[in-house]
């Protein structure tokens, strides 16, 4: 959404604490056994203040808070652990405990020192259930098993909490929307084709959570906590047209009475190639929102017993005339109107809203309005590379007063050995929490009124030396050119038999390959090291050898050599 047609209602941003940075895409994952006897039980428990977790969503909410309760948890993390994670939404399970979900997650241990190096493992989808005692509150890490189940015992591998029956080896399975219906959470989640950016979704599948359980997990041992959800897949269908399956569930809009009746978004892209999103919408009574077959879909005013009978709600955009709507994103009932909330897109610091006078639309997407822009999101070195996605409402932690929105901010950042900035820093993948005031969505759409927020406060990494950072998406499979080795010298070691070589470093992260001719055109591997220089021993005293050296970044892709002849001492 361009500048020229913005009303911007927020662009100050109260300071009240601590915020981070994160990390999305190009991680390595490291199994390490974490240290024991220093990391805790397992559940984390958190005293109030800035980086504790509010208890009943009452008062004015705390975005630092909220914000420091997660930074809190990954210091502290051990193999049993969230450590960092996206897609985050939370449901309220009852008036001391809130079901926060989740995307791709990290599992512990974690902290400033160590980024996300150490990582005892790694789902794309999981779930904290937070119990909120007096002035504190303990966080219980659940999957779908094979995660830590003691102290230092990081398990055999953890898995995912949803995983349909069938799925492909790495296809993700993310988290979408979800609301509680009685006793049950009913969550959505959408499964991803494996590959690089853009991600081709292919399946929708609704989860069915009993409350009681979650309740009890959270209330139980911290390692080893197993979810295994009642699962319904929604059968896959594409337009005539062509392009992906509509994917549902993005967003769910409670409504009626009681909010007996739940409306259901979906999107669909035409084009695979550009995925831009056209809006499906359905509708199901609350009881039976797990019901595929009962529900109904929205056809030009009418509402039709099929998804093949139903019309995109909103068109795929054209140069950008009109409404593009991204994976995430959340519509909600504000001063008589439905807002469409969502990220503005890759790389722009906005959190928007557009106004409709029906859950249908239209949405008029000339007369939005920011509510919300992040600082420190920008493309480039002074940013870090860092983007904002996936804005939602979070009714669970809303007030009469106060629409809390959480939202996800990654860096796209990557060192000249292709090594994500979550290696430096676990101040990533973080969740982020706003607090904007009801009056902002008035019939003008101009409460006058900022969001609240946490500051910024990014580590600033790439400042450390911004020549050797680089944004992902500027290069093709998201890693810069390995560069040459140079300037190899070499020269007798200390001991009979051997040769030091050393060099220039050819970048950070970068680890180097040492080879020694045998033959003419022979070359055996004799050192991987991740420092530029090395001692070679085994050498016979008094003869001549000839060495090449290679650098390669984190998924082992080399760049140009460089050589070197030397004596052995």
């Amino acid at each position: 959404m361009s500048s020229a047609r913005k009303v911007n209602v927020t662009l100050a941003v109260c300071a009240l604490a601590a915020g981070f940075c994160a990390t999305l895409g190009v991680l390595t994952v490291l199994r390490s056994r974490p240290a024991t006897g220093t990391r805790g039980t397992g559940a984390v428990v958190l005293p109030t203040g800035t980086r504790a977790a509010p208890g009943r969503a009452a008062g004015q909410p705390s975005p630092a808070a909220l914000d420091g309760q997660w930074l809190a948890y990954s210091d502290r993390s051990t193999c049993a652990d969230w450590a960092g994670g996206d897609g985050v939404s939370a449901i309220r399970l009852n008036p001391s405990q809130v079901a926060w979900f989740f995307a791709d997650t990290y599992l512990g241990p974690a902290g400033p020192a160590i980024g996300f190096s150490r990582l005892s493992g790694f789902v794309h989808n999981s779930v904290v259930v937070q119990t909120t005692s007096g002035h504190s509150s303990r966080l219980v890490t659940l999957t779908g098993g094979g995660a830590c189940s003691g102290p230092g015992d990081p398990g055999p591998g953890a898995q995912s909490v949803v995983q349909p029956p069938g799925a492909t080896s790495g296809q993700r399975e993310w988290d979408a929307d979800g609301i509680r219906v009685g006793g049950t959470v009913v969550k959505f989640y959408n499964a991803y084709q494996p590959g690089p950016i853009p991600y081709v979704p292919v399946s929708t599948a609704i989860a069915s959570f009993a409350v009681s359980e979650l309740s009890a997990d959270g209330r139980g041992p911290a390692y080893g906590g197993v979810l295994r959800p009642e699962l319904m897949q929604i059968p896959s269908y594409t337009p005539p047209g062509g392009g992906t399956p509509i994917i549902w569930g993005s967003a769910l809009l409670p409504a009626g009475p009681g909010g007996r009746t739940v409306y259901i978004y979906g999107w669909q892209s035409p084009d695979l190639s550009s995925q831009v999103r056209e809006l499906y919408l359905a509708r199901a009574s609350a009881a039976q929102l797990a019901d595929f077959p009962a529900w109904r879909f929205y056809d030009d005013g009418q509402w039709a017993p099929g998804q093949d009978l139903a019309a995109p709600i909103e068109p795929a955009s054209q140069a950008g005339q009109g409404l593009d709507v991204p994976a995430g994103f959340s519509v909600v009932r504000i001063a008589g109107r439905y807002w469409l909330i969502q990220a503005a897109g890759a790389g722009d610091p906005d959190i928007d809203a557009y106004p409709a006078p029906a859950p249908w639309g239209p949405f008029a997407w000339d007369q939005g309005i920011v509510l919300y822009r992040a600082p420190g999101i920008g493309l480039t070195a002074a940013d870090d590379y860092r983007i904002l996605y996936e804005a939602r409402a979070e009714p669970a932690l809303s007030t009469a007063s106060t629409l809390v929105i959480s939202y996800n901010v990654n860096s796209e950042a990557v060192t000249a050995g292709c090594v994500a900035m979550a290696h430096y820093t676990n101040a990533m993948t973080q969740p982020r929490f706003i607090a904007v005031p009801r009056s902002d969505f008035g019939a003008a759409g101009r409460g006058g009124e900022p969001a609240v927020a946490a500051p910024a406060d990014y580590p600033a990494i790439t400042q450390q030396d911004p020549a050797q950072w680089f944004s992902a998406w500027s290069f093709p499979g998201g890693c810069p050119p390995v560069p040459a080795v140079s300037g190899v010298t070499a020269q007798p070691g200390g001991a009979a038999g051997t040769v030091r070589l050393a060099w220039p470093s050819a970048g950070l992260g970068l680890w180097y390959r040492v080879y020694l001719s045998t033959a003419p055109g022979t070359w055996v591997r004799v050192r991987t090291v991740p420092a530029p220089g090395v001692t070679v021993t085994g050498l016979a005293s008094g003869l001549t050898y000839e060495f090449e050296v290679v650098a390669v970044n984190a998924y082992r892709s080399a760049g140009p050599a460089a050589f070197v002849t030397a004596r052995a001492s």
